[in-house]
């Protein structure tokens, strides 16, 4: 089980990836795992909340999951 602290690593590491290439998180989540063989079932633990909330707007965004019904805010 991932610490608190390797999940806020691990997911800024994401955020600051996708931001740099230019790419979506899912896309950078994806490339980091193949650059170190790391399997994605792996990486999905080392997911923190924000990176998670980050994957499901972009999943809904592209129908790939249905979209949950949101407060105005």
């Amino acid at each position: 089980m991932a610490t608190r602290e390797e999940k806020d690593d691990f997911s800024l590491l994401i955020l600051k990836r996708a931001q740099r290439m230019r790419i979506d998180h899912m896309d950078a989540v994806l490339t980091y795992c193949e650059e170190v063989s790391l399997e994605p079932e792996v990486a999905a633990t080392l997911i923190n909340d924000e990176l998670k909330s980050r994957l499901e707007e972009e999943a809904e965004a592209l129908r790939i999951i249905p979209k949950k019904g949101r407060l105005p805010l």
